[in-house]
């Protein structure tokens, strides 16, 4: 069975367990770096924002034998753990200072998103993109949230530039995405605990990932007014900034990095072996000059 029969195979399964109230449809996105996904929405009637679950871990269980309607029940668990259960309301979306408050950013590369980006205001940074979501719903505990990419025709409705919602993601996004540094031993620690990673230990210690709280599209907190300055008072040298994913970031102080060009060759093979392609950022390392104050 292919992918798409598989999608349509599991939209039947989910419409024979869900009530009236509950509709399923498949939904196609254009997702980063080009990428159009297939997934099963689910839409709760008088609720006007609905999540849509994509299917790809689903298939890949349904090859190694689980049936549809054991994976239709695990869909429906999930999907009762994300429901939003409230509509918002439609009209403060058209409102500029309704949404103000709400507008973030993320970074994302820019040669392979050029089809999106020709959809979307942004503003370049380096060799990527800023592009801009509108933060609907956000659960803290569960680490989840709701957003919304801002599109050219929202920039119409609201009567506004992109650089007013630069200005505006400035102030919003690390107010409602807090960054979170964290040295990269700490973090595989809790991971993968602290048997596993003894070996590394010299390494890692001088290594920090850089986030937001969310850990989700944390790699722009790199933007965020002054952290980098900050970072650099810490630890009294330049540093290199690897581009781990669009989730997070890699500080790496100079003293501890290899040549840019053999951190380069590292970044790639790791891109090409260990990062979903969706989640790809960038090649190549970025270096903060501490002096000039800048990303170079």
């Amino acid at each position: 069975m292919s992918y798409e029969e598989f999608v349509s195979g599991m939209e039947l399964e989910l419409k024979s367990l869900v009530s009236d109230n509950l509709l399923v449809s498949v939904q196609k996105t254009l997702k980063n770096n080009g990428y159009l996904r297939c997934g099963i929405r689910l839409s709760e009637k008088n609720i006007n924002i609905s999540p849509t679950i994509y299917l790809e871990e689903f298939y890949e269980k349904y090859q190694y034998g689980t049936d549809m309607h054991t994976l239709a029940e695990q869909i429906m668990k999930i999907y009762q753990k994300v429901r939003i259960e409230h509509s918002w309301k439609e009209d403060w979306i058209y409102e500029f200072p309704g949404v103000k408050n709400k507008i973030v950013y993320r970074l994302i590369n820019r040669e392979k998103n050029k089809k999106l980006l020709s959809e979307v205001p942004y503003m370049p940074w380096k060799d990527l993109a800023i592009v801009f979501y509108l933060l609907l719903e956000m659960d803290e505990h569960q680490m989840q949230q709701a957003a919304m990419l801002i599109k050219k025709e929202q920039l119409e409705w609201w009567n506004t530039s992109t650089e007013d919602l630069y200005q505006n993601a400035m102030l919003n996004t690390e107010k409602l995405l807090p960054y979170e540094l964290t040295n990269m031993y700490a973090l595989l620690t809790e991971m993968l605990g602290v048997e596993e990673i003894e070996d590394h230990l010299t390494a890692e210690e001088s290594m920090y990932v850089l986030t937001n709280q969310m850990r989700s599209f944390g790699a722009a907190a790199v933007l965020y007014p002054g952290r980098l300055e900050m970072l650099a008072l810490y630890l009294k040298e330049n540093f290199y900034i690897l581009p781990s994913s669009v989730h997070e970031m890699i500080i790496l102080p100079e003293s501890g990095a290899l040549p840019k060009e053999e951190l380069n060759a590292v970044i790639q093979e790791i891109n090409g072996s260990q990062v979903n392609a969706e989640e790809y950022l960038s090649d190549h390392a970025y270096y903060y000059d501490r002096v000039r104050k800048c990303v170079m």
